[in-house]
């Protein structure tokens, strides 16, 4: 007996769509809160250049979620129910059938008006779907799209080699410290235009903002443990939560969604890579090193595994940069765990409460996540990595953007630490562009002279909730 078959599609698609019957999505699926990316992608999906809006990020960032909202917006605006087309490759038999004979069903069977929107997720799991939604696009000239793919990089290829002018790709990274606070109830008047010039404002300001925001110090401890994954937000059992983690966000990545995308040999070594990458997060990698601990994986696929897990979003590379914003060719990259929750996930002796050493590692990650996300919703032209001399005087963050000063960032989340004057930070430092020092005490503020430049310090509670809220903010603004 055939599975696809008009009737079971169409029985799928009904179970999907519940709102041709009720004129509405089910309240479970929406969040009040509404991400940076929701703005921004609901103003790219009702642009004037027409594009399908592909939204990729890791499992259970909540880019689902982000339809389901603008899926009510068009339902709270009028748009005819059956009118709006969800369907997810997650889906067995709608993964057999193809998006070509899924949108066929539906316009023979639902509705065949020519201005309709369509919403796939788990795209990349339809192998010819590049071909498939761009005929799509081309033969539905009044239809609006938004799909949602979990390996990035592949979503992006397939996107620059034939699906020039139709599509438009854009990622979801789990919460910012200031959606994670939103999330929990948490709301603060507080905010900086530019968190870039926070010590431009006066001692007064900077004060009473500081002051302000110094009950989420907590709230961070525990955003650094947990992670931003949407779903686990308001969870009091850290144990269960880190399961959910491994087995939602890593294991269905590793052993599920790669080795499907990818001709990959063992998901058991891919397993391994990974798990060695959370115990050496925010670590230059050493390949060579790697393949030793790895007996019988070779270098090429060692660096293979390092791309598909970077595809997949689990992982954030950090290029060498000169002291110009440059990338250093043929450099060692710095690996990053996409989100701090994710490793706290694995390396489970991972206590950032007792062992300062863990809250560095988990604090240097999320910086780097956060200023990696806000430059990159600005303009992907930013190159954001790190600097290294032939002295080992290193830069954990810098940011460069042509024809604008270096930003320099250190992340320093110990009470008082030092900056020694050997440190990258300091050497390389310039006059009118102060080093950004992320500190930890609320106390430990403030611009201070160090040889040719400045360094200011700044809580990491501070730094990392007014970047996520002005880059909300910006999103909600720009719509």
């Amino acid at each position: 007996m055939p599975i696809v078959t008009q009737e079971n599609i169409l029985s799928i698609l009904t179970s999907f769509n519940t709102w041709w019957q009720t004129g509405t999505v089910p309240k479970g699926y929406l969040k009040e809160f509404k991400r940076s990316g929701y703005y921004t992608c609901k103003k790219k999906m009702e642009s004037d250049l027409r594009r399908i809006v592909v939204m990729s990020g890791a499992r259970r960032t909540g880019k689902t979620t982000i339809m389901y909202q603008i899926i009510s917006d068009l339902l709270h605006d009028g748009v005819k129910p059956q009118n709006i087309l969800f369907f997810t490759f997650d889906h067995p038999v709608i993964r057999t059938a193809g998006i070509d004979q899924v949108l066929s069903i539906y316009k023979n069977n639902i509705s065949n008006d020519e201005q309709f929107y369509m919403f796939v997720d788990e795209v990349q799991f339809d192998k010819d779907w590049t071909n498939y939604l761009k005929m799509a696009y081309d033969m539905n000239p009044e239809m609006r799209a938004i799909a949602t793919g979990s390996a990035s990089v592949i979503v992006e290829d397939n996107v620059r080699e034939s699906g020039a002018g139709r599509w438009t790709v854009m990622k979801i990274p789990t919460l910012s410290f200031y959606e994670y606070c939103e999330i929990k109830g948490i709301e603060k008047s507080m905010s900086c235009e530019d968190v870039f010039a926070f010590h431009t404002l006066s001692r007064q300001e900077q004060t009473q903002i500081i002051m302000g925001l110094s009950d989420l110090q907590i709230h961070l401890m525990r955003y650094l443990q947990l992670g931003g994954f949407p779903e686990l937000v308001n969870t009091e059992d850290v144990s269960y939560a880190q399961t959910l983690i491994r087995e939602d966000v890593m294991d269905r990545a590793i052993k599920h969604d790669l080795p499907q995308i990818y001709d990959i040999r063992s998901a058991d070594e891919l397993e391994k890579v990974f798990v060695y990458l959370c115990y050496n997060s925010s670590s230059i990698i050493n390949i060579e090193a790697m393949c030793k601990e790895f007996e019988g994986v070779s270098r090429p696929t060692v660096e293979k595994y390092i791309r598909y897990l970077s595809d997949a979003n689990l992982i954030n590379i950090s290029p060498q940069l000169n002291i110009k914003g440059k990338k250093v060719l043929k450099a060692k990259n710095k690996i990053y765990i996409s989100d701090s929750g994710i490793r706290s996930a694995v390396v489970l002796d991972t206590d950032i409460y007792t062992k300062p050493e863990e809250l560095g590692y988990a604090l240097e990650t999320t910086v780097f996540k956060h200023v990696k996300d806000y430059f990159a919703a600005k303009n992907k032209l930013y190159e954001v990595g790190y600097i290294r001399d032939n002295n080992g005087a290193e830069i954990d963050v810098a940011v460069q953007y042509t024809g604008q000063q270096i930003q320099y960032i250190e992340a320093k989340m110990r009470n008082n630490a030092t900056v020694k004057d050997d440190n990258g930070i300091v050497i390389y430092g310039m006059e009118d562009t102060p080093g950004y020092v992320i500190s930890k005490a609320a106390t430990d503020y403030g611009l201070t002279d160090r040889k040719n430049t400045q360094l200011y310090r700044i809580p990491a509670f501070a730094f990392l909730y007014l970047m996520g809220k002005q880059q909300n903010q910006s999103a909600m603004n720009s719509y």
